[in-house]
């Protein structure tokens, strides 16, 4: 693990201003929210001591999905939240517990127990693998939510991607529109081919058909929210 680093991930157009306002020992080194590839290169490779995410794309699917996958690696990276607090930029805890109490600035690094939901909706995982099939190709299912899905895709699909989907159903496919909100090019060892881990937007008027399916296919309890 690399001594006194921090990764640091957040938009555009606030990372100078983050990066120069943000009191933490060491290097930081920073990407942008549009290079979550590069950044994830770069922690495999360095094992920071911390990854710093911008509170504000940390809320959204590609941000909450990015923070859950550095977590579920166990490399002991701590994954934390960018904040403005009280005129200046800190780090804070991504799922502080509900007992909380007020906010409490630690130093070093500056820690603030600030309650940061990066969650729209509960995610459930698919019981058995379930095939998908999207752009023609074929696809699994790996957990769902009213409002999206986390898939892997052999196709590969870029953010932003309006796409087709069929999910496997009783006796035909549920098919649905939807758009890609991060997508991730993965080839690990044990696969016999590259693939992208990719997660899905679901329009509004899906959530009720796919509340039926996830109560058919899903486990009852929700993911934990530090999980994938």
């Amino acid at each position: 693990m690399a001594p006194e680093l921090c990764v640091l991930i957040a938009d555009p157009a606030r990372l100078a201003a983050i990066r120069g306002g943000l009191q933490i020992p060491g290097r930081i080194m920073p990407f942008t929210s549009g290079s979550l590839v590069s950044a994830m290169e770069s922690i495999r490779a360095y094992r920071p001591q911390v990854v710093a995410i911008e509170a504000l794309f940390a809320e959204s699917p590609a941000g909450a999905a990015f923070a859950d996958r550095i977590e579920a690696m166990g490399i002991g990276t701590a994954v934390r939240l960018v904040a403005r607090h009280q005129g200046r930029w800190v780090l804070t805890l991504r799922n502080p517990q509900p007992a909380t109490p007020p906010p409490t600035i630690v130093t070093p690094p500056t820690l603030v127990a600030l309650p940061v939901n990066t969650r729209r909706a509960p995610r459930f995982r698919v019981r058995s693998p379930l095939e998908a099939v999207v752009e023609g190709g074929r696809a699994t299912l790996i957990n769902l939510s009213v409002y999206g899905a986390q898939l892997v895709s052999l196709p590969p699909l870029r953010p932003n991607q309006k796409i087709k989907v069929g999910l496997a159903d009783t006796h035909d496919m549920l098919n649905l529109l939807a758009q890609v909100a991060w997508s991730m090019y993965e080839r690990p060892g044990s696969a016999p081919e590259p693939y992208y881990r990719v997660g899905l937007e679901f329009n509004g008027a899906a959530q009720q058909t796919l509340e039926s399916y996830r109560l058919r296919y899903c486990a009852d309890q929700p993911l934990p929210i530090s999980a994938r």
